[in-house]
């Protein structure tokens, strides 16, 4: 039922180009008003319906009002007329709307386009990336429409949110099962696509966790060809970008990402992958100023590589800022996003900002302790040391095993009742990290001299 760019006609093929143009120009409101035509005219363009959610996206998360100036009436029946209509009323404001997703895709299964349906999930998915129920819905959407390698990787994602998700755990294994039945032929066409064992092999290897470097340098080899070859393949382009972020080469990794985006501009998760890379990448290249100015503090340049790191650091808490802030505007109740806008804010040094973003992200009980220690650390910047050690005082009362995580909050407890004069209590809480991790940062020194 999809329909890709060399079945369109030549008119929309023509605007294709054009607002593909305008997204590479980062021109969004001009992409979505070339694209959405196309849209309204070919319903089935899943690549054009992308890419125009992705204009959408990225214009209003300017903060920009939206407006393509199309009219568009209301009380359609047809469910293509009324899928249309959504795009026109509803997403051309707000793109990532909980009830205009939930609707389009309920749209899309009634005219049994699944990828669209998929489409529909995985952008209310970019609003809500902690959100599993609604990533439940959509793992069980994926196997039901026999996608189970997709149906897997959400399935593992759940987990990865919540570990102790017992649904999610089974599913991800029922569906590796389904996936490999298919790829075997025992079920599905999957071997269709494959065109010999070398190829699915290479492809298993491509998911497998733990290869070794050479194994992955001989993928990267092997995908290059193919690239070569079919240089607008965008699974092959994926796979290099993938292969060159794992063996640490950020900078050909986020070359192939973006390009990947240019072949499928309305891909939300290759867009939030490159946005990842791209901080990774940012993150790499600090970390390496740094190091330069650790071994040459008094070089002639230092002073002005000094300038340049802290500029680097403000563009980038001003960007990861802006981010936070969108995701929160489309989903303000997702509280996973609460805490990610706090982390940003306390990057920034913004620690009165930052507080009651924490104080709401202390409600997901999967990001409560790391919202607390967040908290008490903003307390701590402030100088309002009392708070700053109830709350890690609280966070350590509900850790009972003496993780990583329970060190570094009885750490900064240690920290702040020193710095409050009770020494007595700040000797209490590295004794208990001593108890069980003497090499932990200089807490073994730090008790031992009490003694003498």
């Amino acid at each position: 039922m999809t329909v890709n760019e060399a079945q369109l006609e030549p008119k929309h093929q023509n605007l294709w180009k054009k607002g593909l143009l305008a997204i590479e120009q980062k021109n969004w409101e001009y992409a979505a008003s070339l694209i959405l035509p196309i849209v309204k005219d070919v319903p089935t363009f899943l690549d054009g319906r992308k890419a125009l959610r992705r204009a959408e996206g990225e214009y209003i998360g300017t903060g920009k009002k939206f407006s393509l100036g199309f009219g568009g009436g209301g009380g359609k029946k047809d469910p293509w007329e009324a899928i249309a209509d959504l795009e026109e009323r509803v997403f051309q404001k707000d793109p990532f709307s909980e009830s205009g997703n939930r609707q389009l895709y309920d749209l899309a299964v009634k005219v049994q386009f699944y990828d669209l349906a998929s489409f529909a999930l995985e952008t209310l998915r970019m609003a809500q990336p902690t959100n599993t129920k609604l990533l439940h819905q959509l793992a069980t959407h994926y196997m039901t429409y026999e996608q189970p390698e997709n149906a897997a990787k959400t399935y593992k994602a759940i987990v990865e949110i919540d570990p102790r998700d017992m649904l999610a755990i089974k599913g991800e294994k029922d569906a590796a099962a389904r996936g490999s039945i298919m790829r075997q032929g025992w079920g599905g066409n999957f071997r269709d696509a494959v065109k010999n064992t070398d190829e699915q092999n290479e492809l298993e290897l491509l998911n497998k966790q733990g290869r070794t470097t050479e194994q992955t340098e001989s993928l990267l080899a092997s995908f290059s060809a193919k690239y070569d070859a079919e240089p607008s393949n965008i699974n092959h382009v994926k796979a290099i970008a993938q292969l060159y972020e794992e063996l640490g080469d950020l900078t050909n990794a986020l070359s192939f990402f973006e390009y990947a985006l240019t072949l499928n501009p309305g891909d939300v998760s290759l867009q939030r992958r490159a946005e990842l890379l791209r901080d990774k990448s940012q993150d790499a290249y600090i970390a390496q100023i740094e190091a330069w100015l650790a071994a040459y503090p008094d070089a002639p340049e230092a002073a002005e590589q000094r300038q340049n790191l802290a500029a680097i650091r403000l563009q980038r808490a001003s960007s990861m800022i802006s981010e936070a802030k969108a995701r929160v505007e489309r989903n303000p109740t997702d509280k996973g996003l609460r805490f990610e806008l706090g982390q940003a804010f306390f990057a920034a040094e913004m620690f009165t900002e930052a507080l009651p973003e924490l104080q709401q992200a202390k409600a997901n009980p999967h990001i409560r302790i790391k919202a607390m220690l967040l908290l008490g650390r903003c307390f701590e910047k402030k100088n309002m040391n009392d708070l700053a050690r109830s709350s890690f005082s609280e966070a350590n009362k509900e850790l009972t095993i003496m993780d990583n995580t329970k060190k570094e909050i009885l750490y900064e407890l240690a920290l702040v009742c020193e710095k409050m004069g009770d020494k007595a209590a700040s000797l209490d809480a590295l004794k208990e990290i001593y108890n069980a991790d003497y090499g932990y940062k200089d807490v073994a020194k730090r008790v031992e001299s009490s003694y003498s």
